[in-house]
């Protein structure tokens, strides 16, 4: 051959054995290469035995084997492909040959390094793979078999995308064999599958990450994975396990940028909610709350007559928690503007549970617990009052000696507890008069089920909650449910009906006696005779006089409210084309209630001669109906997601108030017959009503489930404006990117498993400033004797036609972040908000007949602040789940402009780049030694004792949260869980441990801390020397800055443990679960607060109830 090769090229025969030379040791340096890359790649043998495995699993495992290296692009790899290996002692070649079998990918031996890259297919694998396609044909049902309608199914690896239909089919005509679908819906887990022709049935398994939970919105839903707004909630779960009457105390602590506080521990009190602060000076701060779509009263008219132990009842408290199936907080402008001016101070939505289709079920919940108040203030002993009251009349210069403090009628009557009461009695009011057991007793009761197309709910309530106090009083609440939803044979019709109707019967003291608590004297007399009537302490040796006002003379006193709250609703829906249909929420409310007072003559002491005998009575009902007749579009879009809702509202409010008084009656027992009262006056008789009228629209775009954009625009007409400005537009934009399904972050930062960026803006209103503001209003003019017998109306006060709404404008920036596949989840929220065109009542001069006029000023509040929520899975391994959340607000608010202030006869309140809530106090400067009294610097630096006035006041305190927040903690083992939540508010407030009592040293009991008094020259006290009488000193303290302190707390908000009894042994017994559990709200508090409670600021009014509840929980 080399001849020939030589020969024919004309090669020198010279050249020859060279060249024979040169082949020779090519061809040995070529065999020892082949030999070293052999040697190398069989010297480690590769055993794989993996069933669906992800392929960087085996790409590990074949490395630990090898010790080889692998290189690859973060694209090049699926990550959620998973293959089957099975090889015994093979090369890693032979390994990875089988590993790559069908897959698009090629691999490259360099050394101990593998490449791997994608397979790029050949001419004539295209050409098969055109001629081998397939049509796709499949079903997708929940996981209880019932079909999905608008389930995303989408090729993993092209553009090609569809949905379900009102079945649940789906259809993707000519697609490759070999690849893979994507499958995803809200509040599912996504799924992904190999292609066939036929898939048949595939169920989709509800997703239990809270990205993918159902979230409300107004007027559709969404989950935290694809929503644009600023919003959290809570569910059923959650309000279950803690024993309140009022569902809204279920999101204390639990949610951020809301802070809630509880006014007192009385059954049926009063909430206060605030959502991101406060966004006006005068006007309504309430959030617009919605209970399945119906709008319903964020506040009552305060008790319509005297006497009410509660004057500012929630009407929240009419909803049976147990009805609730989750309530979402809506903060932003993408999530309110689409409510307009209703959700200027946010929106809570409240959402009740309905039937689901399966077997006919039956669920029993019945808990008993009591309750007491949780803390106690250290008071004065009898030997320590009797000593400081004798002092304070020393230092008065009082000789109780000399006429006329000597004579036995008038030291009886007038400083009885040093005169002749018990000196050696000394009693702990607290526990006599507010220290008792309240029982709580809650029975619910619900029957569900249905099919597919029809699914019913049917329950019932019955709550009896007593009170600490002596007596019987108690709120009773019976409440019955029924939902109703069905959907036609071809999934085009649907309706929704549901209905609530409670009763409640509340029966409550005439007045808190907290306050008597706190300051009746410790030897007072007992509060009954041995007959069992109140004992009033008849004087020695004087008939018809009485040294005590027994403080159960409230308890004489009778009130009752009873009030009836009716909810209904209707939700219809008919698809008139293919993706589009129309729908409408039609609603109605109506709130019903009565008030009776009735003051008896055994409220008062019975050397009483005057008739003071009189009964109160007044009934008050609110209507409210709402019609929204809406179009949805819902279609994809360039393969993209596409939703749009244009609709109106109407809506109508009317309230009707009445109240009657009746007095002078003979008799007691005359007291519930109105007829028999000498003097009946009407007291009020106000009708009033409310129109809202609106057009909106939203847009809501999603381009690859990436970059998802929302539009909304609303025009509101309200009739509490004037005609020039009855209407008024706002409108909002969002937009959100998921930067973590963008390539390069999912190659580069593999520990990140979702991350999203979020930026809303948009615009609100607010009309809160009452019916008829705007206009004339007179009211009757009542006298007991008429002038010349007709009745004659005076106006209320200055009219108003150019009144204007305020405007809110509201930023948020937003980040999402999740890391270690969901187990860490981070939502921290920036917003700023500012509300102009202020609506307060401006001072005036009496010159003008009345004391102000409501207008707008040129003021602007700013609110910003930072939400951040922390979600966390600690541990979930086996039988042990360990779930925790955090949550932390930061909020700011200021005033940031009123022109011409310093002109105003506000300046007096508000400061400019001051939170609107500042407090201006004296500067206290401590006792003075000489004298003994309070020092104070007045407006000149001067320091005195004398009276001060408000230009004085030249301190200013901040009284707004710095931040405040909570924790909670599920605990679950087996069978065995374990739920409590913190609750923490960092803040400064009003103590009213010194200045909300009277003097140190009047007839009244004092705290402990007056032991450190002032009592001779030279002494450096904390409180300054008593006296029988106020003086300017003592009362300057009430308004100095020495009446304020930290206000910080802790608090073990609510505890839950339950035990879920093995199904075997319930199913022995015919129950399907059972459950036992034990509950526990306002459990421990850590505060350096000195008053008896730091959320309600207070100590003369009932704190907050510890609460503890026993219960079982079982379904038939």
């Amino acid at each position: 051959m080399y001849r020939i090769y030589t020969i024919n090229y004309g090669m020198p025969q010279r050249y020859i054995r060279k060249l024979l030379l040169i082949m020779r040791l090519t061809t040995i340096i070529l065999i020892a290469t082949f030999m070293q890359v052999s040697a190398a790649t069989f010297a480690q043998r590769i055993t794989l035995n993996q069933h669906k495995a992800p392929i960087e699993s085996v790409l590990k495992e074949i490395r630990h084997q090898s010790g080889f290296d692998f290189y690859y692009d973060g694209d090049v790899i699926p990550k959620d492909q998973k293959i089957d290996v099975a090889v015994t002692n093979v090369t890693v070649e032979e390994a990875l040959t089988v590993a790559f079998k069908g897959l698009l990918l090629n691999y490259k031996i360099d050394g101990k390094t593998v490449v791997i890259t994608k397979k790029t297919p050949s001419f004539l694998d295209k050409m098969v793979n055109a001629f081998a396609t397939i049509d796709v044909h499949g079903r997708v049902v929940d996981e209880k078999g019932q079909p999905l309608q608008g389930v995303t199914i989408k090729l993993k690896e092209g553009s090609q995308v569809t949905t379900t239909d009102k079945e649940g089919n789906f259809t993707l005509q000519k697609v490759d064999e070999k690849s893979v679908i994507v499958i995803s819906f809200i509040g599912y887990l996504t799924k992904e599958m190999n292609v066939s022709s036929d898939l048949g049935i595939i169920a989709l398994e509800i997703s239990n990450s809270k990205l993918d939970e159902v979230r409300i919105q107004a007027y559709t839903t969404t989950t935290r994975r694809f929503s644009t707004s600023n919003s959290a909630g809570i569910t059923k779960e959650q309000i279950e396990m803690q024993p309140i009457n009022n569902p809204i105390l279920a999101l204390q602590a639990r949610i951020p940028g809301i802070l809630i506080t509880q006014e007192s521990g009385n059954a049926g009190s009063g909430v206060d909610v605030l959502i991101q602060g406060k966004n006006s000076l005068r006007s309504g701060l309430n959030p617009f709350y919605v209970i399945d779509g119906v709008p319903f009263p964020s506040s009552t008219l305060s008790s319509f007559i005297a006497g009410s132990i509660i004057p500012n009842s929630s009407p929240l408290s009419y909803i049976n928690p147990s009805d609730i199936e989750s309530i979402e907080v809506l903060k932003d402008a993408d999530a309110t503007a689409i409510y307009g001016s209703r959700a200027a101070n946010g929106a809570i939505l409240i959402t009740t549970k309905k039937g689901k289709a399966g077997e006919t079920k039956t669920d029993v919940n019945l808990q008993s617990g009591w309750s007491r108040v949780p803390k106690e203030l250290k008071l004065l002993n009898t030997q320590d009052y009797l000593a400081i009251r004798k002092e304070a009349f020393k230092n008065d210069n009082i000789d109780l000696t000399a006429p006329p403090y000597n004579l036995d009628l008038f030291k009886k009557l007038l400083y009885p507890d040093l005169a002749y009461w018990d000196q050696n009695k000394n009693t702990d009011w607290q526990k006599e008069l507010i220290g008792g057991t309240a029982h709580f007793t809650n029975l619910q009761a619900n029957i569900s089920g249905g099919s597919q197309n029809t699914q019913f709910l049917i329950g019932g309530g019955y709550t009896n909650q007593t009170t600490v106090y002596n007596g019987d009083f108690a709120d009773k609440k019976a409440s019955f449910r029924y939902t109703l939803n069905h959907t036609s044979s071809n999934k085009r019709f649907r309706i929704n009906l549901s209905g609530t109707y409670l009763q409640d019967d509340n029966i409550l003291a005439i007045s808190d006696l907290t306050r008597t608590a706190m300051t009746l004297a410790p030897n007072a007399p007992d509060l009954y005779l041995s007959d069992g009537t109140l004992n009033w302490e008849p004087v020695p040796n004087s008939p018809g006089n009485y040294s005590f006002r027994n403080p159960l003379f409230a308890l004489e006193n009778k009130y009752s409210s009873k009030t009836s709250n009716l909810l209904s609703n209707m939700q219809l829906g008919y698809e008139l084309i293919k993706h589009l249909t129309f729908q409408s929420n039609l609603g109605f409310n109506k709130i019903d209630g009565t008030e009776y007072t009735y003051t008896p003559m055994t409220a008062f002491n019975p050397g009483e001669t005057y008739n003071y005998r009189s009964a109160k009575s007044g009934s008050l009902t609110t209507k409210s109906w709402i019609i929204e007749p809406q179009f949805h579009y819902q279609n994809k879009i360039f393969d993209n997601d596409l939703d749009v809702l244009i609709g109106s509202t109407f809506q109508q409010t009317d309230n009707n108030l009445f109240s009657i008084e009746g007095s002078g009656f003979n008799s007691d027992s005359q007291l519930e017959n109105i007829q028999a009262a000498p003097t009946i006056v009407v007291r009020n008789n106000i009708i009033s009503k409310y129109h809202y009228n609106a057009l909106f629209s939203r847009l809501n775009y999603a381009v690859q489930n990436k970059y998802i954009m929302t539009l909304a625009a609303r025009r509101d007409g309200s009739s509490r404006f004037g005609e020039e400005n009855i209407f008024a537009n706002f409108y909002s934009a969002a937009g959100a990117w998921l930067f973590s399904e963008e390539n390069f972050v999912k190659s580069h930062i593999p520990v990140l498993s979702f991350g999203k960026m979020r930026l809303s803006y948009g615009t609100t209103g607010n009309d809160q400033i009452g019916d008829y503001s705007f206009s004339s209003v007179y009211d009757n003019n009542i006298v007991d004797v008429p002038y010349q017998g007709s009745t004659t109306i005076t106006p209320r006060g200055h009219s108003n036609p150019y009144l204007q709404w305020e405007v809110t404008k509201k930023l948020n920036f937003g980040l999402d972040l999740g890391f270690l596949n969901n187990k860490i989840l981070i939502n921290a929220n920036y917003y700023v908000n500012r509300s102009s065109n202020q609506l307060i009542g401006y001072p005036l001069t009496s010159v003008t007949g009345f004391g102000d006029v409501l207008l707008n000023i040129p003021a602007t509040i700013k609110n910003s602040g930072l939400e951040v929520q922390l979600d966390l899975q600690p541990l979930n391994k086996g039988d042990f789940k360990w779930n925790a959340n955090f949550n932390l607000t930061i909020p700011r608010n200021k005033l940031v402009a009123y022109k011409d202030l310093d002109q105003s006869t506000n300046a007096e309140i508000y400061v400019i780049g001051q939170s609107i809530d500042i407090q201006r106090a004296y500067a206290y400067r401590g006792v003075n030694p000489e004298t003994g009294l309070y020092q104070y610097l007045d407006k000149n630096g001067k320091i005195t004792s004398e009276a001060l006035s408000n230009a004085d006041q030249t301190v200013l305190i901040n009284t707004d949260p710095k931040f405040y927040g909570g924790l909670t903690n599920s605990i679950r083992f087996k069978h065995l869980q374990l739920d409590f939540t913190f609750q923490y508010v960092k803040r400064m407030g009003r103590s009213d441990d010194i200045s909300g009592f009277p003097p140190l040293g009047a007839f009244s009991n004092n705290l402990v801390s007056a032991l450190n008094r002032w009592t001779k020259p030279g002494d450096n006290a904390l409180i300054q020397k008593s006296s029988t009488n106020s003086n300017p000193s003592n009362d300057n303290f009430g308004f100095s800055e020495a009446t304020y302190s930290d206000a910080s707390f802790i608090r073990i908000k609510n505890a839950s443990l339950s035990y879920e009894i093995n199904p075997q042994w319930t199913k022995s017994v015919g129950f399907s679960s059972c459950r036992i559990y034990l509950h526990g709200q306002n459990l421990l508090t850590w505060t350096k607060y000195k008053g008896l409670d730091p959320e309600t600021l207070s100590s003369f009014s009932l704190p907050p109830l510890r609460t503890f509840t026993l219960g079982i929980q079982f379904t038939l």
